[in-house]
Parts: structure tokens; C-alpha cells; sequence
């Protein structure tokens, strides 16, 4: 009888992770780098 194989649902989970922080951290340095002077607020007609 063979051995049931191993779910590998887990390295999904870790692979998910390391993207999304991955693009959080891209995300992050960009908006360091392109820092907003001022924004605009919209004015009520």
C-alpha cells in the first residue's frame, strides 16, 4: 500500500505571504521615494 502523499496546502499559504509581503514592501519603498507635497480635498458645490 502506498503512502498517502502529503498536502502541500501549506506551501501555498507561505507562498502567499511572501508575495503579499513582497508587494507591500515594493509598495512601501515606492511611496517613500514619491512623497505627496500636498493633497487635494475635494470642495462641496
Amino acid at each position: 500500500m502506498p503512502a498517502p502523499r502529503r498536502s502541500k496546502l501549506w506551501l501555498w499559504f507561505v507562498a502567499a505571504f511572501a508575495l503579499q509581503f513582497a508587494v507591500w514592501a515594493a509598495w512601501l519603498t515606492f511611496a517613500a521615494h514619491h512623497r505627496v507635497d500636498e493633497v487635494p480635498l475635494a470642495t462641496a458645490r
